[in-house]
């Protein structure tokens, strides 16, 4: 029988990766991913009618695994089936921080929020994206706080920048920016080279995300945009700064 402490999560791939400084705090182990997105767990199925790009399915799980398991302290991750676990990860829900996820995982089994002031995320190596330019744009179509920070974003850091994200994600925001028509995307085949992709990258500009998410784990220098009715994704360090 495996000595392994083991994890369970839920939420959205956001979700799992503000859990992982507490996965990291605990000693790392096996962490088991619930292809059904928490129709079966009481702390998440009252969200069962949403649906967004990250919701976690197989399909989401399948594209994690190798960046998750990249992790020096998650040994594997795994489909989550009913097993009993150490970790219920989902119970960050009843310990909300209203300045980061990362804090409600880590309040949720009393370890000190401390854990998530250094990166806990790693990458093999970075990876110079296609269209050789050094700040990352990202913007998804929920978690909106500041219009008028993208209208009046130096042209100069425009010239600069590459989009990440879903198609509809790109689109919607060429759409409610003309000025950034000429800003190419940048697509990624799976979480890991979206990862290595940010890790390459000067600046990290994006509002409440899995790429901010990310970002942050890599403590990669970033303006974040904040959704201020939920301001779930602020941490105080001298390479943030919040619009």
């Amino acid at each position: 029988m495996s000595d392994k402490k083991t994890f369970k999560h839920s939420g959205d791939l956001g979700d799992i990766i503000w859990s992982l400084p507490t996965v990291r705090a605990a000693g790392g182990g096996i962490l088991y991913l619930d292809p059904k997105g928490g129709e079966d767990e009481p702390l998440v199925n009252w969200a069962g009618g949403l649906f967004t790009h990250t919701k976690m399915n197989k399909s989401t799980i399948d594209s994690a695994i190798s960046f998750l398991e990249y992790q020096e302290y998650i040994d594997e991750v795994k489909y989550w089936e009913g097993e009993e676990v150490d970790y219920n990860l989902d119970e960050f829900r009843m310990h909300i921080r209203f300045n980061n996820l990362a804090d409600s995982h880590l309040a949720a089994f009393g370890f000190p929020l401390e854990e998530r002031d250094e990166a806990w995320l790693k990458v093999p190596s970075s990876l110079i994206n296609d269209l050789d330019r050094d700040v990352v744009f990202a913007r998804s179509c929920r978690y909106h706080g500041n219009y008028s920070f993208w209208e009046t974003i130096d042209r100069d850091l425009v010239a600069k920048a590459f989009f990440m994200g879903f198609e509809e994600e790109y689109e919607f925001f060429k759409y409610t920016y003309p000025h950034m028509k000429d800003v190419p995307r940048q697509a990624v085949e799976d979480i890991l080279q979206m990862a290595r992709v940010i890790e390459g990258c000067d600046l990290f500009v994006g509002n409440q995300g899995l790429p901010h998410c990310i970002a942050e784990g890599l403590k990669k220098p970033m303006v974040n945009e904040v959704y201020r009715p939920y301001p779930g994704a602020v941490f105080q360090r001298e390479e943030a700064k919040y619009i």
